[in-house]
């Protein structure tokens, strides 16, 4: 194996390198795409090796590392650099070494609602002109809808995500509450009656919790259920719609929860899954790849679908990562034929089996939907995700100023939680947010 890992880790602008490097492959997908990939038209004409390096997230070093070793062994005439960097770190070194139009980066890992952003300020290469395929006839619309920026495909998804309720079966057998049915979608305000009759304040449990549970992401499909913008249509105001009458109502249920109805802990997202697999909450709204963790906590659990308001939208988080090629890249083609082998050959198929993600790809969500093997709990788990990736699915705001927006938003909700009145905490945002917007207007 001849690809190189880097682990890298950011402050400030000093970082330090450790590597290392991974295991082994899988296999097919599309076969088609496959053939594609290999033929010789991007192949070095010198034929010296040519080095790729690919910024990525450091949560994808297992399925990262198999699929790098599958494509060398395809393509010897290209090595693979893998640098690993978690989350802070990663949007860190993107800023920095993007912004200076560096050419030692020639992939990177891509937070979707950031696609937009990455774009005006110039760090991604249009992909239309590299991708043998037709974005809509290979993964799940609302993926292609979150990397498509003025009608140009900006990055290729690469995994997807989705949420599943979770709940303790011993806490619902002491109350003697019948379990909910597995594929029988409870509304909201079902979730809070059953959520009441959990809460036991002398055995210090609660009824319910979210697992991303101050995060926009989680959190906007309360407001998606019930009909709110939290932005205008170009993505450039915030005021009138993140603060609209709608918005504050679903994140009044938000407040509720915590401070009204006590059925939730105030608690740090780093808190909530331990909350559930210890018994202080008896429902846990949650990451579908949370599965291994529940499964290797021995707690007996059940599982259902994601609520909806009585009366509203199903609707259900979204957005993963996905890869684009870096403008200031030396190293197009073989970029183009590394990102094509990872998010629609035979490499989606690995960071599926290896990589253990949620796929955007239709044939593996098509494979999780007709396989025996999601028939059975808890497994089912995967299938549900999958579906409500493809029919729920509700991507969160499209505009440059993501990151402006997502930050103040998740302020707001954690004062939510902690009982500053809805209204007032999303009032104290919406001008803050429209002057950090301003700075995109015009592009």
């Amino acid at each position: 194996m001849k690809f190189r890992i880097v682990l890298l880790i950011c402050i400030g602008v000093m970082s330090a390198f450790l590597f290392g490097c991974s295991n082994n492959a899988s296999q097919n997908v599309n076969n088609d795409v496959s053939e594609n990939e290999n033929q010789s038209e991007n192949q070095n004409d010198s034929g010296e090796t040519q080095t790729i390096s690919i910024l990525a997230h450091s949560n994808y070093d297992v399925g990262l590392s198999s699929v790098i070793e599958a494509f060398e062994d395809a393509n010897p005439d290209i090595e693979v650099n893998l640098e690993l960097a978690p989350f802070n770190e990663l949007m860190e070194s993107i800023e920095i070494r993007l912004s200076a139009q560096s050419t030692d980066i020639d992939l990177l890992f891509v937070d979707a609602p950031l696609v937009a952003n990455y774009t005006l300020k110039g760090y991604l290469e249009p992909l239309d002109s590299y991708l043998s395929i037709d974005p809509n006839d290979v993964w799940v619309e609302s993926a292609v809808n979150t990397v498509t920026y003025n009608n140009e495909l900006m990055a290729a998804p690469l995994n997807n995500s989705s949420m599943v309720l979770f709940y303790n079966k011993e806490l619902f057998d002491k109350k003697g509450i019948p379990y909910p049915e597995q594929d029988d979608r409870m509304t909201w305000e079902e979730l809070v009656e059953i959520a009441l009759e959990l809460n036991d304040r002398e055995d210090g449990v609660h009824g319910f919790t979210f697992d991303r549970l101050d995060r926009a992401y989680q959190l906007l499909p309360l407001a998606d259920s019930l009909g709110a913008s939290m932005l205008s249509e170009d993505g450039l105001t915030s005021k009138g719609y993140t603060n609209s009458p709608v918005a504050v109502e679903a994140f009044t249920f938000y407040y509720n929860l915590f401070n009204e109805w006590n059925i939730s802990p105030r608690i740090s997202e780093e808190e909530s899954i331990d909350y559930f697999t210890s018994g202080r909450v008896a429902m846990f709204l949650g990451l579908s790849h949370s599965l291994p963790r529940l499964i290797d906590s021995n707690i007996d659990f059940g599982i259902t679908l994601h609520p909806y308001f009585e009366g509203g939208e199903i609707a259900t988080p979204t957005g993963s990562w996905s890869i684009g090629i870096s403008k200031y890249s030396e190293q197009k083609e073989a970029s183009a034929k590394f990102l094509n082998f990872l998010t629609v050959g035979d490499g989606a198929d690995i960071m599926f089996k290896d990589g253990g993600i949620l796929p955007v790809h239709l044939e593996l969500i098509d494979h999780i939907k007709n396989d025996p093997f999601y028939d059975e709990f808890p497994h089912i788990a995967t299938r549900i995700a999958a579906q409500e990736s493809e029919e729920t699915a509700s991507p969160r705001p499209l505009t440059p100023g993501y990151l402006e927006w997502d930050s103040n938003m998740n302020r707001a909700l954690q004062d939510i939680k902690n009982g500053t009145d809805p209204q007032d905490a999303l009032d104290a945002i919406v001008d803050v947010i429209d002057r950090l917007l301003e700075r995109y207007e015009g592009y």
